[in-house]
């Protein structure tokens, strides 16, 4: 859960702003997934610089961020543009995995949605990961107080149905090379009919696992199994036989 008056410390505390764009919704007024993936992305970036250790202090190291897992909790949901205050924390380290906690508020201050990623830090050259416990860059110190429950894997065996097969763009293409995380939760969402389209309304939760790379001109398959109250997409990349993404929505 968020951190009581006595957790919160400089790093928890620090206020950033944040805006629900036109974009962000559909012509429902129901917030796109990859919209809470920029708005979370909006808010690490702008904290990370802050305390040097974000994408202009990596580089310098041949380093970058790159996302593994994200889990989203919704307590109430957002069917139009509004501003958010938004807080982050550095929470946990677990060999080469950074936790970190992101909140985000509205002007009464009650939570609109909260969730923790998962990052590596990835030798940008290599594409390895970087393993040292040793940084070459100064990071807060973990708090060790977590909002809600999350994993970085996917861990369940699931029968998935074909949906659809399209092709990696330039356009989905980021700094690293590699497709955007954001993208993967476009090409989800796309995938998706227009009735479960509708039931993105009443979602509680919703997990993205970023499991392996995709570069321009791949092409991929987005799978899909229904539940009654789930709804899991999975992308497999083509061109390398394996699984790009897992995504699970829930109700």
């Amino acid at each position: 859960m968020y951190p009581s008056t006595k957790q919160i410390d400089t790093e928890s505390s620090l206020k950033h702003h944040l805006d629900v764009e036109v974009f962000y919704l559909n012509e429902s007024g129901i917030m796109k997934p990859s919209a809470y993936q920029a708005l979370f992305a909006q808010l690490a970036e702008k904290h990370l610089d802050i305390y040097h250790s974000g994408a202009s202090e990596t580089m310098k190291y041949g380093l970058a961020w790159a996302l593994i897992s994200m889990s989203i909790e919704v307590k109430q949901p957002i069917d139009t543009c509004m501003k958010l205050s938004g807080y982050t924390w550095y929470s946990k380290r677990q060999g080469p995995y950074f936790r970190r906690e992101l909140v985000f508020c509205n002007d009464e201050g009650d939570i609109m949605f909260q969730g923790s990623t998962f990052s590596v830090l990835l030798e940008v050259a290599t594409r390895k990961v970087f393993r040292k416990k040793d940084l070459p860059f100064k990071l807060t110190e973990p708090s060790g107080v977590f909002c809600m429950e999350a994993d970085h894997h996917f861990r369940e065996n699931l029968e998935f149905k074909p949906c659809e097969t399209r092709k990696i763009y330039n356009s989905d293409v980021d700094l690293l090379g590699h497709v955007n995380n954001r993208r993967y939760g476009d090409f989800a969402y796309d995938a998706l009919t227009a009735e479960e389209i509708l039931r993105l309304r009443k979602i509680k939760r919703m997990d993205l696992y970023f499991i392996s790379e995709m570069r321009n001109k791949d092409d991929f398959t987005v799978f899909k199994s229904v539940e009654e109250n789930r709804i899991l997409l999975r992308g497999h990349n083509n061109m390398k036989n394996d699984t790009a993404f897992d995504i699970v929505f829930q109700f």
